[in-house]
């Protein structure tokens, strides 16, 4: 099974970049001393992320170190992450760039620009030749100052781009949409951090003062951590959303506009992807006495937009990926949401596939959209049987290159 898209890893130029001004800021250090200060931070940084959730101005984006810090280590987790979200939008979710005149992207709780900065890199090396112009709106001036500094240095990587960026609390109520609308709203790990401790009702209007900035054709891509809590509450206020008047379609992460199934029915799954990146040599460094998952990115999915739906025939003949592929004695299987938006147990019996088609299998990450032909269903309705491992095909499985 080969991937069906292949991104580009993570530019050498950026890892450069983000370990030279570190360097530049703290000249007298030895590298052994920088690489410690910032292994402190990002302990720091990665316990903020992932046990306390707490984000204020004090804390995040204020101070030279955690921005360094964060450029050097996660900076290349988030871009990667947001390589697999846009490229889903735009290889499987048919959204469109314009026909002419410039493409325009908004980045809302940028920090300092992985999610948009990839995007625009993306783009180009896909060869979308409009001109691109990126608006990045965050509370941090030092986060912006660094999204700007790092977009001019590298403007081999993205030409013909142009960046605009604004200091905001996105706390607070957003602008009204100005005459010029948006073709991609980008969320790259800030939705949780901008509405912390906000419930449900809250979180639908935010999203609802959003949509008014899409173009008709426009998508909304949002990415956010993948602990249960936040995949499971965004799923919901998706589902939401898109069931009131805001004239909005859910495109992902599954099929027809159905949402996610785990929000009503209990199952030892979550919607959330898993996907492997490529750590950088300078990740690597840093990570070396720390040990933190460097391999794998994790994090909840939703497109919407305006247009409508990718609209695949209703059953378990397409699914996506929610489970690790598990190998057992005879059998392999793994569990999928079908395009009628339920889940459903997918069995291979082993006997009849070779060690090849075995390794092929196992290689499926969390989060492929497969075509299932021939399948068996069981008598329960929600187990399929494949007769072969010929009966999976890949839809849709994006893969970042290894250098």
């Amino acid at each position: 099974m080969n991937p069906t898209t292949r991104l580009p890893s993570f530019p050498q130029l950026i890892e450069d970049w983000w370990w030279n001004q570190a360097t530049l800021k703290w000249p007298d250090f030895s590298k052994d001393k920088l690489l410690n200060a910032i292994r402190r931070e990002i302990v720091e940084q990665s316990d903020r992320f992932n046990k306390t959730r707490l984000f204020d101005s004090s804390s995040y984006g204020s101070r030279d170190l955690s921005i360094l810090s964060y450029g050097n280590f996660f900076f290349p987790r988030t871009w990667q992450a947001m390589s697999f979200v846009l490229s889903e939008a735009y290889f499987l979710r048919s959204w469109k760039t314009p026909r002419k005149g410039p493409l325009r992207i908004l980045d809302l709780g940028s920090g300092s620009g992985a999610s948009g900065l990839a995007s625009l890199f993306l783009l180009r090396q896909w060869e979308v030749e409009n001109p691109i112009m990126l608006e990045a709106w965050d509370y941090s001036g030092k986060s912006l100052a660094a999204m700007k500094n790092l977009h001019q240095s590298c403007m081999t990587l993205w030409p013909e781009t142009k960046l605009f960026t604004t200091r905001k609390d996105l706390t607070n109520e957003l602008p009204a949409p100005s005459t010029h609308k948006f073709d991609l709203i980008i969320l790259g790990f800030s939705l949780n951090e901008i509405l912390q401790e906000k419930d449900s009702t809250n979180r639908i209007e935010w999203l609802k003062q959003v949509l008014p900035h899409l173009k008709p054709g426009g998508f909304l891509t949002i990415m956010d951590p993948a602990g249960t809590d936040s995949c499971t509450n965004l799923q919901k206020d998706v589902a939401n959303l898109t069931q009131g008047e805001s004239r909005i379609n859910l495109h992902a992460p599954y099929f027809n506009g159905l949402p996610c199934p785990f929000m009503v029915q209990k199952s030892k799954y979550y919607s959330h992807e898993v996907r492997r990146i490529n750590p950088t040599p300078t990740v690597q460094k840093i990570n070396s006495p720390l040990h933190l998952e460097t391999r794998e990115v994790k994090f909840g999915l939703s497109i919407l937009s305006k247009a409508e739906a990718l609209d695949l025939p209703i059953g378990p003949n397409h699914c996506r990926l929610v489970s690790p592929v598990r190998k057992r004695k005879g059998t392999i299987s793994f569990i999928g949401v079908g395009s009628d938006g339920k889940e459903y147990r997918y069995e291979l019996q082993r006997r009849d596939i070779q060690k090849d088609e075995t390794k092929n299998i196992l290689f499926m990450q969390r989060g492929d959209i497969l075509h299932i032909q021939d399948a068996i269903p069981g008598k329960d309705g929600r187990y399929v049987r494949l007769p072969s491992s010929q009966a999976i095909s890949l839809l849709f499985a994006p893969r970042i290159e290894v250098v």
